[in-house]
């Protein structure tokens, strides 16, 4: 991945941040993913159950599958939440399952960028998120 590309992605998952639903929930997440196909990005969908609602990794995921893209090569997550300088917005576990179970589909080592409100990023590979996944390394 280019420095432009990767940029690119980030500025993606930032526009999406913009698109969260509803626009006046306290927390909203967004993602962009580049798979083999391009760039889809989208946001976090809040159910007022909390039960139903759809996170931002959740919905690219969502979308980009809808695009016939299931091989994710990097995934952006960004969110409001009002951070100090050098802490980040992780996947929650849920999301962090999906995007194991993404990875272990395509066989492809799936980058995850932590982008915050300061300009920084953080890098991470998911195999490194999972240090005991369900289903496990091995499969």
């Amino acid at each position: 991945m280019t420095t432009e590309e990767r940029q690119e992605l980030i500025d993606e998952a930032m526009l999406a941040l913009k698109n969260c639903y509803p626009k006046d929930s306290k927390s909203s997440y967004a993602a962009a993913v580049l798979t083999d196909g391009g760039i889809y990005s989208a946001a976090s969908y809040a159910s007022n159950t909390g039960s139903l609602t759809l996170h931002g990794e959740q919905s690219t995921l969502a979308h980009a599958a809808a695009h016939g893209q299931g091989t994710i090569h990097v995934m952006v997550v960004v969110s409001t939440e009002n951070l100090p300088a050098g802490e980040f917005t992780a996947p929650c576990h849920m999301c962090k399952q999906l995007l194991w179970e993404s990875r272990l589909r395509s066989g492809v080592p799936m980058l995850i960028i932590l982008a915050n409100n300061h300009g920084e990023t953080k890098d991470v590979y998911i195999d490194d998120l999972m240090p005991l996944p369900w289903p496990s390394k091995s499969i």
